[in-house]
């Protein structure tokens, strides 16, 4: 009976902190971790207030879990050793379609990182964060080295320029889409246009890696 009750008191605990975290991404998505506060995010959550300070210690030690939450599903962008041997035209269309797949579905990391750059990525620093894209900076480096070897890429190409390019192409239509939106008179997630979006990155890139001879 005691070992039954323990493990409920462990599984509510579980439940309990999951709802916690889930509630606070949208939370500090909507006002930012200056703005929001730990009521806001228990009325969202249905939990009592004592539970944040409980299980987290402080509203920046959950907001350090929330921002991990959606950096955690953003690195789940990965690729696999097959998709290593891809050309790397269709490695660029399939890293670039599951980029913009991910963020427009997933506002909530749109915005927490937008705030958190604002705060100067001061909770950012304090996280393990470098690294986890090894697998795609491994794909992108066979790739760039094949295209340099055969003369078809610049020489002078970066891995990690080249990821920061292709990110921020990304980025910026998901950040800006409001603004934008009314600038250009069109709704820029619609399902089309978003494909037309994709096809235009992976062709402005591939345009930019080529060596003047190949264009």
């Amino acid at each position: 009976m005691k070992r039954k009750a323990k493990k409920t008191v462990k599984r509510d605990s579980a439940a309990t902190q999951e709802r916690l975290i889930e509630a606070a991404v949208v939370v500090f998505a909507e006002h930012g971790l200056q703005g929001a506060t730990v009521d806001q995010i228990c009325e969202k959550a249905q939990v009592n207030k004592r539970m944040v300070y409980h299980y987290f210690g402080d509203k920046d030690a959950l907001y350090r879990e929330a921002l991990m939450r959606v950096y955690d599903a953003f690195y789940a962008i990965e690729v696999d050793l097959s998709d290593m041997l891809l050309p790397v035209d269709e490695l660029l269309q399939m890293l670039v379609t599951r980029y913009y797949d991910f963020l427009s579905k997933n506002p909530e990391f749109v915005r927490l990182i937008s705030f958190e750059n604002l705060n100067h990525g001061r909770v950012a620093k304090e996280m393990s964060l470098k690294g986890k894209k090894a697998q795609i900076m491994t794909a992108l480096q066979l790739a760039l080295d094949k295209g340099k070897e055969s003369g078809e890429f610049r020489a002078e190409l970066d891995v990690e320029e080249l990821l920061v390019s292709i990110f921020a192409l990304c980025f910026f239509y998901f950040s800006n889409q409001h603004t934008m939106s009314e600038i250009l008179g069109s709704k820029t997630n619609s399902r089309t246009q978003l494909k037309k979006r994709v096809s235009h990155v992976v062709d402005l890139v591939l345009n930019g890696m080529r060596a003047e001879s190949t264009r």
